[in-house]
């Protein structure tokens, strides 16, 4: 009798032990999938997909991957590990009123890949995405629009990579015109800045347009911008900015830089005395029909302002500004 009591507990044990570990495997599989029919309760397998990018999430392992397979929005999320969500052939929306659509708090090995998503704020969230932290973040054919503050607003606090490519970026941020033709406001389309280490950033093949700044390079920043169109952005098209001593850096490659108020700003007026290096280097770049300024580098402010440079190959177009501006140096091309 004893012998066939622990030949039924050890059956039990086992069977436990395996439901258990099925349930473990169930729960961090490499690859798991959203539906707008979907039900975050479900196993978020192929046949039985999950509803949000939140549940989903939940259920997806380190390096794996969430595929939406069909047409809809599927919330706001925090990430906080390595993950790819590919929206590939489908429409994959994510919006929210409040807040950020998708908050970045990872580790500093982790990787992270959206592609494909339409990302809006409904003119009432704050930022598309919110990255705070992680090596490294990657967007790839990426609609984000509609936001109070930032398209993306990429603020690693220990330095991180931000790579855009074959996106639209448009009317982020928020401004307004006084009757004398003053610009106010704040936010934009991209925004890097780190307190410690550098915010790398490389977009290319991507629009920005109608946000309040199309792209600023802020405190311990590195940004690359190339083959990209910035337009009709209310304020500046390209900012190389600093709030603090420590330097912001800009390089601009075959890109239009067209009708905005400036084209392309280095420094800034500030009653400041602390201000970083700000330095923006352009090569074949078209710089036209801007409002204001096609290239302004500082300002006459009697206190304001860190060094601040624009350095041109000498192969830009700069024509049909109001003023065109100048560079404040020139390198020939290698």
């Amino acid at each position: 009798m004893d012998k066939i009591r622990l030949a039924y507990i050890n059956s039990l044990a086992a069977a436990v032990l395996f439901l258990c570990c099925s349930s473990f495997v169930q729960g961090q599989a490499d690859r798991v999938f959203v539906s707008a029919v979907g039900d975050d309760a479900s196993a978020c397998s192929r046949t039985a997909p999950c509803r949000t990018f939140a549940g989903t999430l939940s259920r997806v392992a380190k390096n794996g991957e969430i595929d939406v397979i069909d047409s809809g929005g599927f919330g706001a999320v925090t990430i906080g590990k390595s993950v790819t969500i590919d929206g590939t052939g489908v429409f994959a929306g994510a919006h929210t009123q409040i807040g950020n659509v998708f908050n970045i708090a990872a580790g500093a090995n982790d990787v992270v890949v959206l592609r494909s998503l339409s990302i809006n704020g409904l003119g009432k969230a704050d930022n598309g995405i919110k990255f705070v932290s992680g090596k490294a973040l990657h967007l790839e054919g990426c609609l984000i629009k509609n936001f109070r503050n930032y398209g993306v607003d990429f603020e690693p606090s220990i330095g991180g990579t931000l790579v855009i490519g074959k996106s639209i970026i448009i009317n982020n941020g928020a401004g307004t015109t006084s009757v004398v033709g003053f610009v106010r406001g704040s936010g934009g389309g991209v925004l890097a800045k780190s307190a410690s280490g550098t915010a790398f950033v490389a977009i290319e093949n991507t629009q920005m347009a109608d946000n309040f700044i199309g792209v600023s390079a802020r405190d311990n920043s590195k940004i690359t911008v190339s083959n990209s169109t910035i337009a009709r952005n209310m304020s500046i098209g390209l900012l190389a900015f600093t709030d603090s001593s420590a330097p912001a850096e800009m390089n601009v490659e075959h890109s239009v830089v067209t009708l905005n108020l400036i084209g392309i700003q280095s420094g800034g007026c500030s009653d400041v005395q602390a201000r970083g290096a700000a330095t923006v280097r352009i090569s074949g770049v078209n710089v036209t029909s801007n409002i204001s300024s096609g290239l302004l580098s500082g300002c006459a402010a009697p206190t304001g302002g860190g060094p601040a440079a624009i350095i041109s190959a000498r192969n830009n177009t700069i024509m049909g500004n109001n003023p065109d501006g100048a560079p404040t140096l020139t390198s020939p091309q290698q």
